[in-house]
């Protein structure tokens, strides 16, 4: 969705890079897929790599590798040492907030302590890229600027502040958890005006891929009964009894079964089309579900759905965002196991890890339910993720929100105390960038600058009208 959101050709990191999770890694690309690399990085002089806190160091080693070889024709020498033509001689800029999700199966750029002994015995394989990350980010990047205005809630600088603070976890029982608590679906001031909204227009949001799929099925079974409507069960079509055994992970993603019910919330799974708005984590409706001479049962030819992002050519006329999704298949790396599946899911519940870097204006219910050990509210990232992705206060209400206890336990976490020194760092950077580029030779200079320009932009018109939200909550109004 990012890459749809930005345009001009923008990708995700996996596909520009060809480095596919749960695939074997090879360090050099042959025949059409190599000749396809050279001929995407060809002309490029320039990489901005957003949501960079998800993007771990053998990741980014390997990203250097396969630019290497896509820009080797380029070079004076087909040099073989990988510390040879850093990055394949572009420049790059990393942006985000690593105060957002770190990596999955990988170190995040803020890990300094992180051993090999430490380390899981199934990220062992990938040390030697981690070493090479590190020492790629700490000799080729030494300019920082260091980004402070909030654009996503800043008609709510009380939610802005209070999720500062939670990414911190610098937040506090009486100033923020109590007024937090207000939001709850059970134990709040909600009215049941609210409370239905939040129930059947907002998107939640749970730590627990578990809690998906069970807000997603009883969100499907409650349509079906309510609206007397067809539960559509379809079946993946697969190579051999086999690959029916496998889990999505084998298959990019694709599901043995999935369920839909027509007029539910949908998610894509897979991108399609994402200059067209057809990305994975594309958001719309089931219009419908087209099957053949079979009749229902049988594994449909196609599903239709209406994506309000999608802006290509029209299917059906006077119906512009209605979108045919066809049917994809894909290949077990390394075997001859296929399966066939739309690359589509009931969408009424996302996980967190899903949702950055969403803005989601229908509103958010935030659902941070973990187990005995897994306490999701005092994660690094998760909860600060989960709690931006509406626009307001007003946008967002909670499910059994964690006790008190529980986010005050995130203050002890390893990887917030790598982050803030980290980030001390780069503040050191900001700080040479700026006197080296500009005349803000000093933190005063800086401030008088920023508060300058704030000035001259509260003069100017603003562009867009401030947007009430769709349900404003009178009693948080009174309060304030």
């Amino acid at each position: 969705m990012a890459a749809f959101n930005i345009g001009f050709g923008a990708r995700t990191a996996v596909s520009a890079f060809q480095i596919f999770p749960n695939a074997v890694w090879k360090a050099e690309l042959e025949g059409e897929r190599v000749r396809k690399l050279e001929e995407q990085w060809g002309d490029v002089v320039l990489l901005i790599v957003d949501e960079v806190s998800f993007i771990g160091r053998a990741f980014f080693a390997r990203m250097h590798y396969r630019l290497q070889q896509a820009k080797r024709r380029y070079f004076s020498e087909r040099a073989k040492n990988p510390h040879a033509h850093w990055l394949g001689g572009i420049s790059i800029i990393l942006v985000g907030d690593f105060g957002q999700l770190e990596p999955i199966g990988d170190w995040s750029m803020c890990d300094t302590e992180t051993t090999y002994q430490d380390c899981p015995k199934s990220w062992r394989c990938l040390w030697k890229h981690n070493v090479l990350g590190k020492r790629i980010i700490r000799e080729q990047f030494n300019e920082a600027v260091m980004l402070k205005r909030i654009h996503r809630s800043k008609d709510d600088m009380w939610w802005t502040e209070s999720c500062l603070r939670l990414r911190d976890f610098t937040c506090t029982k009486e100033g923020d958890w109590d007024w937090w608590r207000l939001h709850d679906l059970d134990r709040g001031h909600l009215s049941d005006d609210q409370k239905r909204y939040f129930e059947n227009e907002a998107v939640w949001l749970c730590a627990r891929c578990e809690d998906v799929g069970g807000r997603n099925g009883r969100k499907l079974a409650q349509m079906a009964e309510d609206e007397q409507k067809i539960v559509h069960r379809i079946q993946a079509e697969h190579s051999s009894k086999s690959a029916r055994k496998l889990g999505s992970t084998a298959f990019d993603g694709l599901r043995g079964v999935i369920n839909l019910v027509r007029g539910c919330k949908v998610m894509l799974t897979r991108n399609i089309a994402y200059l067209y708005g057809l990305a994975n984590g594309t958001r719309g409706k089931l219009v419908g579900v087209v099957y053949g001479p079979g009749g229902i049962g049988t594994f449909p030819e196609a599903i239709v759905v209406e994506v309000p992002e999608y802006c290509g050519p029209a299917f059906y006329p006077g119906e512009p965002k209605w979108v045919p999704i066809l049917p994809m298949t894909s290949c077990k790396e390394g075997t001859r196991l296929t399966r066939t599946q739309f690359p589509v899911v009931a969408g009424f519940a996302l996980t967190v890890n899903k949702a950055q870097g969403l803005t989601i204006q229908e509103g958010v219910v935030i659902h941070l339910v973990g187990g005995k050990t897994f306490r999701p509210a005092s994660k690094h990232g998760l909860s600060f993720v989960a709690f931006t992705r509406s626009e307001s206060f007003d946008m967002t209400a909670f499910k059994n929100l964690p006790p008190w206890q529980d986010f005050a336990r995130g203050r002890e976490t390893d990887m917030l105390r790598m982050r803030l020194a980290f980030t001390e760092i780069l503040q050191g950077m900001h700080q040479r960038t700026l006197a080296e580029h500009s005349c803000m030779d000093s933190v005063e200079a800086e401030r008088e600058a920023h508060e300058r320009w704030d000035a001259e932009q509260a003069c100017k018109p603003k562009r867009r009208k401030q947007q009430e939200p769709l349900m404003p909550c009178p009693c948080c109004r009174a309060a304030s």
